[in-house]
């Protein structure tokens, strides 16, 4: 192949509800395109996370649950809210349940980070993850995808799309199957594997454009995933205190080794159905988006993780929720460019958490929960020379949360306006400064009798402050991205759980983090392309008090970093492509991780140290054929992807949740 081949490709984005080159956006953004998404083989979150900067997503206990940071803005479980806006086509996921979800057949992905809320809506207090799935296409399309891999791991993936009739109605239908046995195991359990998989998903979407201004798009979407759950290790040895005369217990047991006494089993399913209708006028368009989804959850676990049987959970969840957004968005023409809308957004949702104490069931930890959002929100973009952009944006939230089981309710409202200033150096640079608040709405926590946490939890909120440079060079071969931030804090959201089975949110009165991130993709030569993302950041907790339920004092946390997400990362991806033949290439993929040093509590006593690691893949492409040998954690390298300390959480010992093993398999794709 030559070696003065074209640029790399421009990446066309939709973060402002229109059509832009990525670089001409004056925000924090990584995209991947479809070509990304296929090379790095992304199929859930966690795969865009590691190759994005200040981007954090863990699976940490169940197939349902995980946790995401975003720049030191974390995910809240439970009933609490996720800190993106997490969209699939529009369609926001209004539940933290449904962002383990995989993904398949996907067009593109943009992760925008810092406070989102005047476009993408409520919990966009950290940024969002826009994701287009493939649409519906003119002339008929076919893909295949087969994959097999250590751990029994087996998965097929279909999709087809086209006309149906002569009526200009276009169809796409994606369909996912993945079995798992596993690679971790319990040796007190006979080695049985703890980390199986089974999941099924499918999403059909019709299109009509019953005239050249209207158009009309139905999708509706099924998932089921069922796994293992639980299999924590304990960080520690067991001591488990109990009330006078009786004495405690000390477990003695091993530490960093998965042995519950029983192997959990969790699934989550959701429905889904959306309509969404857009009309252009000759001045811009208008978008109707309507929404329903059921979600359905049910996890059965060992709570306490060790061999002993002490204490035992089952959790059941359930939501039903409708949203509907309006919006309006001018063409892109005009030297003023503005999107306005309303949304709305009710939930209901029903948790239960019943928790066995030495053999003892004790009373549940039940909640009903209500939850109704009315918001309204523009964005305003004017061309104040041919090189300076303005950007006035801004969102009203008013959420009311009610908890019909201990008849609560409360409102939660805040203005959110943000402010931007984009100047073009020159036709290849763009610098811009941004400041913008963000804001997530306060509930209630699900309490247990005997629980010593609050009822309820405050709403946060964040100032975010931000320059940053985005540029295009030497003729398109380099594309470079750096940014500086710092975030003021308040009241921010923090989850703990305690043995009663109670699942709760605190709030940490003031904390401040600042970080970078630089992105580079740089192709030297046609065959050969390089991408590279680094964050860091630095964080204190400036203000806390002493909170009942919290076991830790005040004193031995105010001043500590911000803990959940590590203090540096670093993702580099080489890519080669060598021509084997006329129609046969040869594509190596390497991809070096490091994770800096992550502080897991509060206190910051408890953390994971620096780690790497290393994927590869050798793929032989012909079309419409590509085959693919991968390695996962090549090196096998072990590390903890998730901790909770024993002394914020009332168990008998501290919880670690255990690294996925080095994985090898082979995929196979076609496409017509």
């Amino acid at each position: 192949m030559a070696d003065d081949g074209p640029a790399i490709e421009e990446i066309v984005v939709s973060a402002r509800y229109r059509d832009e080159n990525l670089r001409e956006v004056p925000d924090s953004i990584t995209a991947f395109s479809f070509a990304d998404i296929e090379a790095a083989r992304i199929e859930r979150v966690n795969r865009v996370a590691a190759l994005t900067p200040n981007l954090r997503f863990s699976d940490d206990q169940e197939v349902g649950v995980s946790t995401l940071i975003v720049r030191g803005v974390r995910q809240n479980r439970g009933t609490g809210q996720p800190p993106v806006s997490f969209r699939i086509d529009g369609v926001s996921a209004t539940n933290n349940l449904l962002t383990t979800q995989d993904l398949f057949d996907i067009e593109s992905i943009e992760v925008l980070r810092g406070p989102q809320g005047a476009l993408y809506g409520r919990n966009a207090i950290g940024g969002a993850i826009n994701i287009i799935t493939r649409q519906p296409s003119a002339e008929p399309e076919y893909a295949l995808r087969l994959s097999a891999a250590d751990g029994d791991d087996f998965s097929v993936a279909g999709s087809a799309s086209g006309p149906i009739g002569d009526d200009g109605l276009l169809y796409r239908a994606s369909l996912r199957y993945q079995d798992r046995a596993g690679q971790l195991e319990n040796a007190y359990l006979g080695n049985a594997l703890v980390d199986f998989k089974e999941s099924l998903s499918f999403r059909g979407r019709l299109l009509f454009s019953p005239s050249e201004r209207l158009s009309i798009a139905v999708t509706g979407q099924y998932a089921d995933q069922e796994g293992g759950s639980g299999y924590f290790m304990p960080g520690s040895e067991g001591f488990l205190p109990l009330p006078p005369p009786a004495q405690p217990i000390l477990f003695g047991n091993p530490t960093y080794e998965i042995q519950s006494n029983s192997i959990g089993v969790s699934y989550v399913q959701f429905e889904e159905l959306s309509v969404k209708v857009d009309y252009q006028f000759d001045w811009g368009t208008l978008t109707s988006i309507t929404s329903y989804s059921d979600v359905t959850s049910e996890n059965d676990q060992d709570l306490d993780q060790t061999l002993f049987d002490a204490i035992n959970i089952e959790v059941d969840d359930e939501s039903q929720t409708f949203a509907q957004e309006l919006r309006i968005a001018s063409d892109a023409d005009s030297p003023l460019r503005w999107v306005a809308g309303a949304f709305y957004f009710s939930q209901d949702r029903f948790r239960s958490l019943a928790t066995t104490f030495l053999g003892t069931p004790v009373p549940a930890a039940a909640q009903e929960l209500e939850l109704e959002n009315l918001a309204i929100f523009g964005n305003l973009s004017y061309d104040v020379t041919d090189r300076l952009e303005l950007t006035l944006a801004f969102r009203y939230d008013d959420e009311t949360p009610t908890d019909k089981t201990q008849g609560r309710s409360a409102s939660f409202s805040e203005w959110q306006p943000k402010l931007s200033l984009g100047w073009d150096f020159s036709d290849e640079v763009l610098g811009y400064v941004t400041i913008g608040k963000g804001f997530r709405a306060g509930g209630f926590n699900n309490l247990a009798p005997g629980s010593n946490f609050e009822p309820g939890f405050d709403a946060e909120s964040l100032v975010s402050y931000e320059a940053g440079l985005k540029s295009s060079l030497l003729d398109g071969r380099l594309r470079a991205d750096v940014a500086l931030f710092r975030i003021d804090y308040s009241d921010q959201q923090f989850f703990l759980f305690d043995q009663t089975g109670t699942q709760a949110n605190i709030n940490v009165p003031s904390s401040e983090i600042v970080g970078g991130e630089l992105e580079l993709s740089y192709a030297p030569t046609e065959s050969l392309r390089v991408d590279l993302a680094f964050g860091f950041t630095e964080s204190e907790i400036e203000e806390y008090r002493d909170i009942p339920g919290v076991l830790v004092p005040a004193s031995a946390i105010e001043g500590s970093q911000v803990p959940g997400a590590p203090v540096s990362s670093l993702a580099l991806a080489l890519s080669h492509d060598m021509a084997l033949s006329a129609d046969m290439d040869l594509i190596s993929r390497i991809e070096y991780e490091h994770r800096g040093k992550t502080y897991w509590t509060l206190d910051n006593l408890d953390h994971q140290s620096n780690y790497d690691l290393v994927n590869l893949s050798f793929s032989l492409d012909r079309d419409p054929w590509t085959l693919r040998l991968f390695a996962n954690n090549l090196f096998d390298e072990e590390y903890i992807e998730w901790f909770f300390g024993a002394r914020f959480i009332g168990l008998p010992a501290d919880i670690a949740w255990p690294s996925a093993p080095r994985q090898v398999g082979l995929e196979f794709s076609w496409q017509y």
